[in-house]
């Protein structure tokens, strides 16, 4: 996630148009589609959407802990989601349904959480990026725009792969 700053007013809607980012992606691809590999570099898209949903997983968990216990220290240095990561849950081998119905469902779950708080975006969390590495202070507007321009970098690099 990214360390520099986000613009609150414009974190929630970026972290809400990834649900839209995701269905533009693979809807109305056949099977076919889904596990084609635009280069040998990237990611197939049935690849990104578990890949993706992970990460809104992780993020938004981060976010409900900023949420109810701001400032608090969230160590997420366990996820490396490299290949090895992707092999070992098998990306490739499942549906993507229930990670599309994920990430609709979570998105719209966070951002309900966060607009009844007055200050929900400027809430801080303390991340642990890596293992053993220094803590850094993110907002919550922090994790949904790095999270929103996290996927939107995996989408637009599918895409150019295919020109």
């Amino acid at each position: 996630m990214s360390s520099s700053p986000a613009n609150p007013a414009n974190a929630l809607a970026a972290w809400e148009s990834i649900p839209r980012l995701v269905h533009a992606l693979v809807d109305d691809r056949s099977e076919a589609e889904l596990d084609a590999r635009a280069d040998p570099k990237t990611m197939t898209p049935r690849e990104l959407v578990h890949h993706i949903a992970e990460a809104n997983v992780v993020a938004a968990s981060i976010v409900i802990a900023a949420l109810g216990s701001p400032g608090c220290v969230y160590d997420w240095s366990w996820m490396v989601p490299a290949p090895p990561w992707m092999e070992r849950l098998a990306y490739g081998a499942k549906p993507i349904a229930p990670a599309l119905a994920l990430v609709d469902a979570l998105n719209a779950y966070v951002a309900a959480q966060i607009r009844p708080l007055a200050d929900g975006l400027q809430r801080t969390v303390q991340l642990r990026d890596a293992p053993g590495g220094p803590l850094r202070t993110a907002t919550v507007a922090d994790v949904l725009a790095a999270e929103a321009e996290h996927a939107r970098h995996h989408v637009d690099e599918w895409r150019a792969a295919l020109r």
